[in-house]
């Protein structure tokens, strides 16, 4: 219905900016207008995205506070796979929140063209979701509910003014399919190393005048869904078979992540697909053996994986997940793809691998870098996770400060017992010999000096 509508609105383009005209808003197509106001004229914000998605109560509410948002418009309908809405961003680089503006007006690219600044008068206006996406607009009311709808087109000046400024350069950003549930949807965003799945490859984007969608997935086999107009003017043109990067628009969809692209030229695969291999493993048998935070250098931290199974176990798609002190969200993931452990062998991911080779006398596997999950300052909480998102094994309750817990390892180490065959996915204490200058809590008041007190790469020394 949506897409039919749009064919509507096409067709009565020409009225529609007739009537522009006559209100002052100009017509013109591309980058060459008029700016409606003047600089001195423009409104001023008094209120982020943010802030005004904290108001949001739990159902469709109408705004009554004179407040102004400023954004960044993020979307642009001129190619077609999107309509009757502009998306926008809190910022053009490193955005933190995003939302979707409902409007009953074609070819919005023309009025509020993507990458420009724009002011929006809220009062008046409605605020809702549509599942986990924030909404403004007018009002739709069904069977006696009220949602947001679109805001009818004789109203978008007196509710949306155009930046005086010039275009500004959205650069999008940089996401994983591995981390995909960290990131925040309504915000522009380029996915890296990806394909089309095989069993799709030269067939159209979108099916004839139907959404369409299109699985996309990584070397690793994280994948997300491309959502495709069948009224877009590249519907027809063949999935390429390669493999690159995808800019658009991270949106959710019944609780699933899924992008929607601007433009054709926001799919760039111009690599070669993924060399074919072995299916991401997953395996019980790996877990967190050694936790080292030296009393004596903190610069020679690091972690320790052992593999308790028969087989060797490649790491392709595996992740190390750090959760600062008592934070409920990872704050830094390490991707262990490049690591392959042999059957009863650990790997060693050190924060500084310089460091570590010259206090242990022979290099780490893997180098995580500061703040990662190797360079714990033993309050923080650890997660390991199969390339499938599996959580198989924990160190620490995550939203708990390790701080005077039983799982404090700081200026020590925390070293799983021998008699430890698997992962766990609840923290148990008894489990681990914890080190560290407290004692609290069943713990050991011992402060571990390196290179004496550790073990990295003998486990249960």
């Amino acid at each position: 219905m949506m897409d039919f509508l749009k064919v509507v609105w096409r067709m009565l383009r020409l009225t529609i900016c007739i009537l522009f005209v006559i209100v002052n808003i100009n017509c013109t197509e591309g980058d060459n207008y008029s700016k409606p106001l003047l600089c001195e004229n423009e409104w001023k914000s008094n209120i982020s995205i943010a802030e005004l998605q904290s108001l949001y109560p739990g159902e469709t509410v109408r705004i009554q506070d004179n407040q102004f948002l400023e954004a960044y418009v993020i979307s642009s309908d001129q190619e077609g796979n999107f309509f009757g809405s502009i998306h926008i961003q809190d910022l053009p680089d490193n955005p933190t929140a995003g939302l979707e503006v409902l409007i009953d007006l074609p070819d919005t690219h023309i009025f509020y063209p993507m990458g420009h600044r724009i002011l929006i008068r809220l009062k008046g206006m409605y605020l809702g979701k549509d599942g986990e996406i924030f909404q403004l607009g007018g009002v739709s009311s069904f069977f006696g509910n009220q949602k947001v709808g679109r805001l009818p087109a004789s109203l978008t000046e007196k509710h949306l003014q155009l930046g005086c400024a010039d275009s500004y350069e959205l650069v999008p950003k940089s996401i994983s399919l591995q981390r995909l549930e960290l990131e925040n949807p309504g915000t522009y965003v380029e996915i890296d190393s990806v394909q089309f799945t095989e069993d799709i490859i030269g067939q159209p984007f979108a099916e004839t005048e139907q959404e369409t969608i299109r699985l996309l997935e990584d070397c690793y086999g994280n994948s997300i869904e491309v959502v495709n107009s069948g009224y877009a003017d590249f519907a027809w043109t063949p999935l390429p078979a390669g493999s690159g990067k995808i800019s658009g628009i991270l949106l959710k969809d019944r609780g699933s992540l899924i992008i929607r692209i601007n433009k054709l030229k926001e799919v760039k695969f111009i690599h070669e697909r993924c060399p074919s291999g072995p299916d991401p493993i997953t395996s019980d048998s790996l877990f967190l053996s050694e936790i080292a935070d030296p009393d004596n250098n903190s610069e020679a931290r690091f972690v320790e994986l052992f593999n308790a199974g028969s087989d060797d176990l490649p790491l392709a798609g595996w992740t190390l997940e750090r959760y600062t002190n008592d934070n409920p969200e990872a704050g830094s993931v390490i991707d262990l793809s490049d690591l392959m452990i042999r059957a009863g062998g650990t790997a060693l991911i050190a924060s500084n691998a310089a460091v570590f080779e010259e206090v242990f006398g022979f290099p780490p596997d893997l180098e995580g870098g500061k703040n990662s999950p190797a360079d714990s300052n033993g309050d923080d909480n650890l997660i390991l996770k199969d390339p499938f998102g599996v959580v198989k094994d924990i160190f620490g309750r995550i939203g708990e400060d390790g701080s005077n817990t039983d799982h404090e390892f700081e200026d020590g180490r925390a070293l799983r017992k021998s008699e430890v065959s698997t992962g766990s996915t609840v923290y148990d204490p008894s489990e681990w010999y914890i080190f560290n200058d407290t004692g609290l809590v069943g713990t050991i008041n011992q402060p571990q000096l390196a290179p004496d007190d550790f073990s990295p790469g003998i486990h249960n020394k």
